[in-house]
């Protein structure tokens, strides 16, 4: 099967209870999981930007993508992540690269595209739907930073995504946590929003909901069916990586499957087995 990943490579500072840690993040933990899920016989492209000073953390995955589509830049963008008990992590962005550079894919080659708005600007509007109109691949689509423009400190604010229909009708599986998931719509209820994605385009919405579990919304004969896979409960103070994770084992056990119930069940397995690994 032929897989392209995009979506930008951050470098993160991960900041709690007076710790810091330096990893690879972004596009990184999504790539990550599909190297650990993918079979021999997959071909597996990634389009995403890297620089001279970081790439010692990135390449130990990424050179085992072929990287046709990887393009070098002066400086990648730098994120440090507060974290703590109670809230929505707080990010703060330096170093905003570029829109990633798509025009050299032939789009038409793949089975199956993931794209992960780790900034928010990694692609454009009409970068996707120039995606959708050139290929039948299955195209995953995760919300993530698309729902939290920056300010003018850097910090990200959730704001609700305006004309987010246009988004949808050239998507076929969209995942959003639960903040994410608000900004894609005005509507009042999960269900409502849900609906309004469905009727849009989307054929199948992963909404997560960290400690809680994850929600899986398709239509079924004209009629929204939902199933719902709670989580164990996991000691960790950095879940950093974990919607990301979430959504490559969902989408790479997908387009092997096509059964989305064991998938979101194989998603939610993962998510906690990455999660047990996470320390700060």
């Amino acid at each position: 099967m032929k897989i392209l990943l995009i979506g930008h490579s951050v470098f993160d500072t991960v900041s709690f209870g007076g710790n810091k840690t330096h990893s690879p993040g972004g596009i990184f933990y999504s790539a990550n999981q599909i190297l650990r899920l993918s079979s021999p016989d997959d071909d597996l492209y990634l389009c995403t930007q890297i620089d001279d000073n970081t790439s010692e953390y990135f390449m130990p995955v990424y050179s085992k993508f072929k990287l046709d589509f990887l393009e070098k830049v002066e400086a990648i963008p730098s994120v440090t992540l507060l974290l703590d008990d109670k809230s929505e992590r707080k990010e703060i962005y330096s170093n905003i690269s570029s829109k990633l550079n798509i025009d050299k894919i032939n789009f038409s080659d793949f089975d199956a595209i993931l794209i992960n708005m780790i900034t928010g600007t990694d692609i454009t509007l009409e970068d996707l739907e120039l995606i959708r109109a050139k290929t039948n691949a299955i195209i995953f689509f995760d919300v993530h930073t698309l729902s939290r423009p920056m300010n003018e400190f850097g910090e990200r604010i959730f704001s609700p995504i305006k004309d987010f229909q246009q988004w949808a009708k050239n998507v076929d599986i969209l995942q959003a946590n639960e903040n994410e998931f608000a900004m894609v719509g005005n509507n009042q209820s999960e269900y409502e929003q849900a609906n309004f994605l469905l009727e849009n385009g989307v054929k199948i919405i992963l909404v997560t909901k960290g400690s809680k579990g994850s929600k899986v919304f398709l239509k079924s004969n004209k009629e929204i069916s939902s199933y719902f896979v709670s989580s164990n409960k996991i000691l960790s103070n950095n879940s950093v990586g974990c919607g990301d994770t979430f959504g490559a084992t969902f989408f790479y056990n997908y387009i092997r499957t096509k059964n989305v119930y064991q998938s979101l069940s194989f998603a939610a397995y993962k998510t906690e087995e990455f999660l047990k690994e996470r320390k700060l």
